[in-house]
């Protein structure tokens, strides 16, 4: 009961005075009711074969985590010498939750790797492809526990035959991506495949990215620019005839990208308009505040910076729209526009409250000066 309410440090108090009278179904069921506490450790050094059993779900406790991302530490690096230390920095981080986590997977693997590799791919792939639970949810860390002990899950594929490294580039996960650059020569092997529909990893990077991913950046136009970064990041590392491959639609990745991403490129054409048209009529009242005093220095730094920015969003709002206008030259123009509209903003301001205090100070010496004669 204590441990259905949450109440962990009551759970950890009473379990090593009770533990001898649990049969294996309360056991085994509290283990699963605990797997996120410091409870579950001490129960798999206890009961070594709870590293196997399994829920309700036929889910093992390492299903259960693969899909707990946030339990682990969020971590974005991809070196493959990383994962292989990583288990040794935990050492000297405290008692946190997140080592904890990552202490409970390593022993839980450590415990199935003592069984034969049917019986290992067997408790992995059933009911669900744990691997590819976490990639798909970018649980590098789970990832790295596995992955670091057992490198031929490199070569495992999913339902649609897929790699984990096609599904983290599907998925947009960086970290995971990342770990092609560090398994030396299957890294060619890996990057050739193509899954069930005849697409290789570059028309996975061509396809739209899933909304959660997307709504990491704010505005269409953003968005446009990390997707083409994206697309262009994995280009890097195939090689050049697979930029031409056709998959069963007869598309290669350049066109599937074009398709994929036809509303997002209209989307991020208004955005842009928008959003230039908005601080161009800024831009444009601070120009018209300023101009008569652009002889003083703060007045003409507002002047030239606002103008500066009107002609940066002006070149915005006639610009093709080109897809590759997106990568580099829209998203320049704008932080161009933008920065330069700050500092016409900065500069009014200090404009403005130097006026003011002139005014102010030298206006009352006057009045002053004007009574005593």
């Amino acid at each position: 009961m204590a441990a259905l309410l949450g109440q962990s440090e009551m759970v950890e108090y009473l379990y090593p005075k009770t533990y001898e009278i649990f049969d294996e179904r309360d056991r085994n069921a509290l283990f699963f009711t605990c797997v996120d506490t410091d409870l579950a450790m001490k129960m798999l050094g206890n009961y070594t074969a709870l590293a196997t059993v399994r829920n309700g779900e036929n889910e093992t406790a390492l299903h259960v985590l693969a899909r707990r991302p946030s339990e682990f530490a969020s971590q974005s690096s991809g070196l493959w010498s990383r994962i292989t230390n990583s288990f040794q920095k935990f050492a000297y981080k405290g008692n946190s939750k997140q080592t904890k986590a990552l202490q409970l997977v390593q022993q839980l693997w450590k415990e199935i790797l003592k069984l034969d590799d049917q019986v290992v791919m067997s408790l992995i792939k059933y009911p669900s492809q744990l691997l590819f639970d976490a990639t798909r949810l970018g649980n590098f860390e789970f990832l790295a526990a596995l992955l670091s002990a057992y490198p031929d899950l490199f070569w495992e594929l999913d339902e649609n035959k897929r790699s984990i490294i096609h599904v983290a580039v599907l998925h947009r996960h960086a970290s995971i991506f990342n770990l092609v650059h560090e398994i030396g020569f299957i890294k060619d092997f890996i990057t050739a495949m193509s899954d069930d529909e005849d697409n290789n990893i570059l028309h996975l990077a061509a396809k739209l990215a899933p909304q959660n991913q997307l709504n990491l950046v704010s505005g269409a136009a953003l968005q446009m620019q990390r997707e083409l970064v994206w697309f262009e990041e994995v280009k890097k590392i195939v090689q050049p005839l697979s930029t031409e491959m056709k998959n069963k639609n007869g598309k290669t990745p350049r066109e599937l990208f074009t398709s994929e991403h036809e509303g997002l490129l209209h989307k991020g054409e208004s955005w842009m308009k928008n959003t230039a048209k908005s601080c161009m009529f800024v831009a444009t009242i601070i120009a018209t505040v300023v101009f008569s005093a652009a002889f003083s220095i703060p007045s003409g730094v507002a002047l030239f910076s606002s103008s500066t920015s009107m002609l940066m969003f002006l070149y915005i709002l006639t610009s093709r729209y080109a897809e590759n206008d997106f990568l580099k030259s829209l998203p320049l123009k704008l932080m161009v526009g933008l920065a330069s509209l700050f500092i016409s903003m900065t500069s009014m301001m200090i404009a403005f409250s130097t006026a003011f205090y002139l005014s102010r100070h030298y206006g009352l010496v006057l009045y002053f000066s004007q009574e005593n004669i």
